[in-house]
């Protein structure tokens, strides 16, 4: 029985991922709108962001974690899971479709909550500092969705959500780097950290200022950490997806630092040049570069298909950091065009790095004759 009901929710991510997909499209699209491209027009404009932190991102690692609980589950109650990724994905077609009333806020905190009864689960049978990180995380989507239906600024909950992002990632790579040993003193360092940027998240919602500099020493902080002690500084001399992973990985901790140095400069920031260079430096330097690093592995997972890993994906990788480059520093020198054509070509870069890895999984199932060293056959602890 346990064995049919596994083979009948095999199909059940695909459709899933094709509707993020999908809304992956519309988010972008909406922000090259937000950003006044020419020719680009959306009614998508305000929910830009809540399309790609919730919609595409939130649904993708929901949908992650209950694949991943339906793999040590041996219950028939486990394909309750599978109602977060759902409920997150629907209230994205509802986003999406221009219903910005509390119908798909009311979806995306249902489905947040039971991302944190998926972290709950996982807990009660592996209860160690990386899940506990990561629930952590769930905590503080719950608490941004919650805000955000209450009506609190996007400004202000969007905190919540990039903390929901970082924590999950945080978790995920201390998980995958037991392969390098850490010492007690060293994780408990990260715990520091990690707690203080809780706290800091938390102050950004009784003091914006204040809440937002904390909140940047502890990016700063934690990118210092992951740098240090992240298994991809030995992986980045090794060769193939390894190396790239790392590659990703490393310039993601970049990134985080960025963010954490402009909000330490800035401070409180309610709209404009700098509070978007703040969250693109966090939500598209830090986030897409573990993106990019760990698709190769989580695509097959979700999908069931393997795929095989070519040095082209270096392309969408410098496209994103360059890119990025000149969108941020064009935010900090107000100028227009570039900030236009840097937000364009981050869109492109990403839209690169799918169009490669749906290639990758298709011409891998198709070709044959690769050499074994090609493929992609390589564990999740080498790749970390």
């Amino acid at each position: 029985m346990m064995q049919q009901d596994g083979n009948q929710l095999k199909w059940l991510p695909i459709p899933i991922v094709l509707i993020v997909m999908c809304l992956l499209l519309v988010a972008l699209w909406a922000g090259l709108a937000r950003l006044g491209v020419p020719g680009v027009q959306s009614d998508q404009i305000m929910t830009h962001g809540p399309l790609m932190v919730l919609a595409v991102l939130g649904t993708l690692i929901c949908l992650e974690r209950a694949v991943a609980l339906n793999g040590v589950l041996r219950s028939r109650w486990r394909r309750l899971a599978f109602l977060a990724p759902l409920l997150s994905a629907f209230g994205g077609v509802l986003l999406a479709a221009g219903w910005q009333d509390a119908s798909a806020r009311i979806l995306m905190l249902l489905a947040s909550l039971g991302l944190v009864a998926i972290f709950t689960v996982i807990m009660t049978r592996h209860p160690n500092t990386d899940v506990g990180i990561m629930t952590l995380g769930s905590i503080t989507l719950v608490a941004g969705n919650g805000l955000w239906l209450m009506g609190r600024p996007v400004f202000e909950v969007v905190h919540w959500w990039a903390a929901f992002l970082i924590l999950t990632i945080v978790g995920e790579r201390l998980e995958l780097s037991r392969v390098r040993q850490i010492t007690p003193r060293q994780r408990g360092y990260l715990i520091v950290i990690i707690m203080t940027y809780f706290v800091s998240v938390t102050l950004t919602s009784v003091d914006l200022g204040a809440g937002t500099r904390l909140e940047g020493l502890s990016c700063v902080l934690l990118a210092w950490w992951l740098f240090r002690h992240d298994v991809a500084r030995v992986t980045v001399r090794h060769s193939g997806l390894p190396q790239f992973a790392a590659a990703c990985l490393l310039s993601g901790y970049v990134w985080l630092g960025i963010g954490g140095m402009i909000a330490l400069w800035q401070g409180a920031l309610y709209a404009g040049l700098f509070y978007e260079a703040f969250l693109h430096a966090l939500l598209l330097g830090f986030v897409f570069s573990m993106i990019f690093g760990h698709a190769p592995i989580i695509i097959p997972a979700l999908t069931g298909h393997s795929m095989r890993f070519n040095r082209l994906l270096y392309l969408p990788l410098f496209l994103l950091h360059s890119s990025l480059v000149l969108r941020i520093a064009s935010n900090i020198i107000a100028w227009l065009p570039g900030r236009q054509w840097g937000g364009t070509l981050n869109a492109v870069s990403i839209l690169v790095y799918l169009t490669l890895t749906l290639f990758l999984i298709v011409f891998g199932r198709i070709d044959q004759h690769e050499s074994p060293s090609d493929k992609l056959h390589v564990s999740e602890q080498e790749i970390a």
